[in-house]
């Protein structure tokens, strides 16, 4: 028999941990849904805790929803759950301004037999700042759970309805279903230049003729209020649910988050804030480059819409003839221009110093990376896109004490991906929202494309000694076709071979092999039983005899 068949396979080195991290749950449900513990560690992570800054080989500590503690030598309590981070790249969890997912519209009363369209029931007209979005809000919808699988943990929820002011918002974490899930019931008034047809305002100048006349009548009332609180003498203001919604826009207790389409309604909203003084919102933000020297000027803060326009210009197949001449080129020149100055928007508000948040209104949830990587493209830093996604919307609604970056007493909310955020090839392990963790399948493939092999280290013991190996199988759709990776006996270094019959289920793997040795070809069959991530079985080199091998099943190798 030839020496050289004992030569030992090569032993392809693994990643010291897997792709994905391995996580150590202690009988814990990796949905989220219950905990054993409430403290968690990830270890030797890299963790980029806010934009800008990077810490590599980092312990996160974070217990009963807060992060306790971040570093390379902390104290790990023995009861924590550990996460093995070395493959993992941690980040803030993202926070979307303005939505309307998993809100319903209210119940707006019918219109009385003797209604004047001149002068609506305010329900009737669109105009209840009163109504809370809370009210119409179903925490536990499939929707903000798919959002969550892309990295959002914190959003702020719109109020749905017709009209200039459909009600005040609320700030939710995308938790745990059965918590208390509710960071902040009113956050701000909600308007918009939006009119119900049929009845007063119904146009967008009389629109803004009603706020100046709620905004003054708001602000008589709450003096009025205010001066019979500390005088009892003056006549009793009377209840007006309305007024008394607006009077904390007067007193600018509360922001507005005006909806604004283009830069004309941008310009109008600044002329209304000009004339009656609020703290102003500019949101859905997709043009107004000129406005640029106003808002950094006066500080007006802004939320950019993730919602950008379709490429429609890659190609003129559907141009017709007589589409052909100079007006049209003219028509498709400014068409394209305006494509561009929308993807290239954001990159002009950071170059301008502007602090803005994104909103994912109207957004389709796969355009979500897609529109990033275009705006990135177009001139965003990746800094001012994490920026936007973190600690700019956290300032602006008040959170910033408490998200919007990694840091030691904030809240426990964090995306854990397999690679870096605007890598091509990453993805999200798993999210934590208020302390509680949310695993997902990753692909650890390209392009999205799931990657289904097998890949198993084995041992065999030979009478030459013990040999070592590694088996790669690819799933296909007939069953498997694998590799069989070794040292070149004839001193060509590593070597791959097909493997051929295979057969394998849950329980026993079978296959074969050829080996070129010194001129020699060798046939050697593998037989073995699987119990879970292990086989025990024969190596059968033919002619030759058979002997003990055990292989396991290990994550995908670098």
């Amino acid at each position: 028999m030839p020496s050289v068949i004992w030569r030992p396979f090569v032993v392809i080195l693994l990643l010291t941990l897997p792709l994905s991290g391995t996580i150590s749950f202690a009988q814990s449900d990796k949905t989220g849904e219950r905990r054993v513990s409430d403290t968690y560690v990830i270890t030797n992570a890299t963790i980029i805790p806010e934009p800008g800054k990077i810490l590599t080989r980092q312990h996160l500590l974070f217990s009963e929803g807060v992060i306790k503690d971040i570093g390379d030598d902390i104290h790990i309590p023995a009861h924590a759950q550990k996460i093995k981070g070395d493959t993992l790249f941690l980040y803030p969890g993202f926070i979307d301004m303005a939505n309307k997912i998993g809100v319903s519209k209210p119940n707006i009363p019918e219109k009385p037999a003797d209604f004047d369209p001149s002068n609506p029931l305010p329900e009737i007209a669109g105009i209840h700042p009163h109504f809370s979005v809370l009210d119409h809000y179903s925490q536990n919808n499939d929707q903000d759970a798919d959002w969550r699988k892309l990295g959002f943990t914190i959003a702020q929820k719109l109020p749905m309805g017709n009209g200039m002011l459909p009600g005040t918002t609320a700030v939710v974490l995308y938790g745990h279903k059965d918590k208390n899930n509710i960071l902040d019931e009113k956050h701000s008034l909600y308007a918009k230049f939006s009119t119900v047809g049929g009845v007063y305002p119904n146009t967008t100048l009389g629109v803004m003729a009603k706020w100046r006349d709620l905004y003054h009548n708001a602000g008589l009332h709450s003096t009025h209020t205010s001066h019979y609180s500390s005088n009892r003498i003056s006549i009793r203001p009377e209840q007006n649910k309305i007024l008394e919604a607006l009077s904390p826009i007067w007193e600018k207790q509360l922001p507005v988050l005006f909806e604004v389409s283009n830069e004309l309604e941008m310009r109008r909203a600044i002329k209304l804030r000009d004339e009656a003084p609020f703290h102003l919102v500019l949101n859905g933000v997709n043009e107004g480059e000129q406005l640029l020297p106003i808002i950094r000027k006066e500080k007006i803060d802004v939320v950019l819409t993730l919602n950008l326009p379709k490429d429609k210009h890659g190609s003129n197949e559907d141009q017709s003839p007589e589409e052909t001449h100079a007006d049209y080129e003219a028509r498709l020149k400014r068409s394209k221009e305006a494509y561009h100055k929308a993807l290239s928007l954001a990159g002009e508000y950071e170059k301008a110093g502007i602090p803005f948040s994104f909103t994912t209104k109207h957004l389709a949830k796969n355009d979500f990376f897609d529109n990033l990587k275009l705006m990135i493209e177009k001139g965003l830093s990746k800094d001012g896109a994490l920026a936007a996604l973190t600690i700019n919307p956290a300032g602006l609604l008040g959170l910033e004490s408490r998200a919007g970056t990694l840091e030691k007493g904030k809240m426990a909310n964090l995306i854990a991906l397999t690679d870096t955020l605007f890598h091509e090839d990453a993805e999200i392990s798993f999210v934590v929202v208020d302390g509680y963790l949310f695993k997902y399948e990753t692909n650890n493939g390209k392009n999205g494309k799931k990657d289904e092999s097998q890949y198993w280290t084995y041992t065999a013991e030979t009478d030459a000694g013990t040999s070592q190996g590694h088996w790669k199988l690819n799933k296909t759709a007939d069953g498997y076709e694998g590799t069989v990776t070794y040292d070149d006996p004839d001193g060509g270094g590593e070597k791959s071979v097909p493997m051929q019959n295979i057969k394998v289920d849950a329980t026993r793997m079978r296959f074969e092999f050829h080996v070129d040795a010194g001129g020699n070809k060798l046939f050697i069959k593998i037989d073995g039983d699987i119990s879970g991530d292990e086989l025990t079985g024969k190596l059968n080199i033919i002619d030759f005899g058979s002997f003990p091998i055990k292989a396991k099943k290990t994550e995908k190798p670098d």
